[in-house]
C-alpha cells in the first residue's frame, strides 16, 4: 500500500529505500577521530565544520577500475564495462512490488558512468527532502582525507521543491589501471542543510576596504581581540577563547 504524503517538522528527511544501506550518520566533531588532539580541543571552527551535516555511505561495496577512457566494475570475479547498473535484484523486486504502477521499472540506478571520461555517479540508496526554504549542499567530507583515487564534486540542490531527490554523488576518478574500492562501511560524501537566503544574490554583496589606513578604531579593537600579541605573558594567554565564546553564545537564549 502506498503511503500518503505527510508533513514533517524536521529540516531534513531521508527516505532509506534500500533497507541494507547504512543510515546517515551525524557529522562528528573529531572528524571520525582523525583530528589532532590540539585541533579538537582548541579549534572550534574545525570542530563545528566537521559536525555540521551528515556522513552518507555507499549502499553496498563497489570496486571500480578506470583505464583512462572507460570505467569497469567488478562482478563475480570479472571486470565489466560500466554503463548503468542497479542495486540487487531483491531491491528491484521490492521497488516494483511497492511503487505505483506508473513508476514500476524506474528505480534509481546504483552506479552510472557519466558521458565525461572518468566520471561516475553513485546513489546512496536513499531519497532526501528538506523543509520549506531549505536546500541541501552535497559534497566532500570536511576535514577528512579520503583517498587520492577519486574526488567528490559539490552541488547545491533546492530539495524543498525538487524532492524527494535521489541522494547521489558524482565522483571524478583519479587513478588509472588500479582497483578503486568504495566500501559501504566508510563515508563517501557529506550533506548539509542551507537556508535559501544564504546563497541568494542579496547575501553575496560585499565591499573591499584597501590599505591599513582604512581600519577604524572599532576594527583595530576587534582585531586585537582575535590575536595573541607576541609579548603576551604566558600566564595571561588562554587558548580556546573563541571556543569558549562560541559555546557561551550557543547556550544563550538570545
Amino acid at each position: 500500500m502506498t503511503r500518503k504524503s505527510r508533513s514533517d517538522p524536521n529540516t531534513v528527511t531521508f527516505h532509506r529505500l534500500f533497507l541494507d544501506a547504512p543510515p546517515p550518520l551525524r557529522g562528528d566533531r573529531a572528524a571520525l577521530g582523525t583530528l589532532p588532539a590540539a585541533a579538537f580541543q582548541y579549534c572550534e571552527p574545525v570542530r563545528t565544520a566537521s559536525s555540521f551535516g551528515w556522513y552518507i555511505f555507499p549502499p553496498i561495496n563497489a570496486r571500480l577500475r578506470w583505464d583512462g577512457a572507460e570505467i569497469f566494475y567488478a562482478v563475480d570475479g570479472a571486470w565489466c564495462k560500466l554503463t548503468s547498473i542497479h542495486l540487487t535484484d531483491e531491491f528491484v523486486e521490492h521497488w516494483d512490488t511497492h511503487a505505483p504502477a506508473d513508476i514500476k521499472g524506474y528505480w534509481p540506478p546504483f552506479m552510472t558512468a557519466l558521458p565525461q571520461s572518468g566520471l561516475v555517479q553513485i546513489w546512496s540508496g536513499m531519497l532526501v527532502t528538506t523543509a520549506r526554504d531549505w536546500s541541501l549542499l552535497i559534497g566532500p567530507i570536511p576535514n577528512l582525507v579520503q583517498t587520492r583515487q577519486f574526488s567528490c564534486f559539490e552541488g547545491l540542490v533546492e530539495t524543498d521543491t525538487f524532492s524527494p531527490l535521489p541522494l547521489f554523488i558524482n565522483l571524478r576518478l583519479q587513478s588509472t589501471d588500479q582497483e578503486i574500492l568504495i566500501p559501504r562501511d566508510k563515508p563517501l560524501f557529506f550533506v548539509r542543510p542551507i537556508r535559501r537566503e544564504c546563497y541568494a544574490e542579496a547575501a553575496l554583496t560585499h565591499v573591499v576596504h584597501d590599505g591599513v589606513d582604512s581600519m577604524t578604531e572599532t576594527d583595530w579593537a576587534g582585531y586585537l581581540g582575535t590575536i595573541r600579541k607576541i609579548d603576551t605573558p604566558p600566564e595571561e594567554y588562554h587558548p580556546g577563547r573563541y571556543a569558549a565564546a562560541h559555546r557561551k553564545r550557543a547556550k544563550s537564549p538570545d
